[in-house]
């Protein structure tokens, strides 16, 4: 069982490395994008300790503002990556810098052995309470965003959805079986007016992979659980951070990976999650 990573990361280099000494194996590859927005010291510090290991390789950078496409945008790079670097795998992960695993690599690669080539991702038809992610213009100008139409009633402009396909959300990190991968990049060579359409959404990085997959041939292997304990409060923009209150929840979990974490916040947990696998 072969996985590659793909990691997601703007901040905090040190966890970044923890993470990536953490899940290296010699069955184990990383694509990993750094944030073209962060600083140039967490650039050098992420290449310093980790830029010259076998089986890493660092992206061509996007800026990933929130709740835009640069997150996809970093994504879809990974998977470029992977597929032109012909590396050998079975499964690809997306992660972020702030992500770790909740069970040892060997119970990780014995799970998704058993999964026999279904994927693991969060789906559902997009509800009536998301459609105005992707019925309005979300636009950026240099600093600012903005909505059009800005009243929920005005729907004089609202934008359609890319013909032929039912939209769907989900959490923005999954585990994909390859044939999946092959599937995305495939579909996105064909379909650049879809990525153009997701340029003026909100938090892209919820609909974009679920859309793909749910609308293709694959749909019946993909299992509706990612297998991620993430905590949200509700209405919340982003999760809360994870420490060792949550340390209990976590273990007994049947979840492979869970996020965020902070260690800035709490330095310990990490070092419990390693001590119970």
């Amino acid at each position: 069982m072969r996985i590659a990573y793909i990691v997601l990361v703007h901040q905090y280099p040190d966890q970044l490395v923890r993470l990536v000494h953490k899940l290296k194996t010699e069955n184990t590859s990383f694509f990993i994008h750094i944030d073209r927005k962060a600083a140039p010291s967490i650039y050098h510090a992420i290449v310093n300790e980790i830029g010259n290991l076998p089986d890493v390789y660092l992206l061509k950078r996007h800026n990933c503002y929130w709740g835009e496409l640069g997150h996809v945008n970093a994504t879809i790079e990974g998977i470029k990556a992977l597929l032109n670097s012909k590396t050998v795998f079975d499964y690809t992960v997306l992660l972020t810098g702030q992500c770790y695993p909740l069970k040892a690599n060997s119970a990780i690669e014995m799970f998704l052995n058993a999964q026999q080539g279904f994927s693991l991702m969060e789906h559902f038809p997009l509800p009536s309470s998301w459609r105005w992610r992707i019925e309005k213009w979300h636009i950026r100008f240099f600093s600012k965003k903005f909505m059009v139409p800005k009243r929920q009633s005005d729907l004089s402009i609202k934008r359609r959805f890319p013909s032929g396909l039912e939209p769907f959300g989900g959490s923005a990190y999954w585990c994909l079986s390859r044939e999946c991968i092959e599937y995305i990049d495939k579909f996105l060579h064909h379909n650049h007016n879809f990525i153009n359409f997701f340029h003026f959404s909100f938090a892209p990085d919820e609909m974009f992979f679920q859309t793909i997959l749910l609308n293709s041939p694959l749909k019946h292997t993909i299992i509706n659980d990612n297998y991620w304990h993430i905590k949200w409060l509700p209405a919340a923009a982003n999760p809360i951070v994870l420490g060792v209150a949550d340390f209990e929840t976590m273990t007994t979990s049947s979840k492979l990976f869970a996020r965020k974490f902070d260690a800035t916040q709490d330095p310990e947990i990490l070092d419990k999650l390693d001590r119970a696998q």
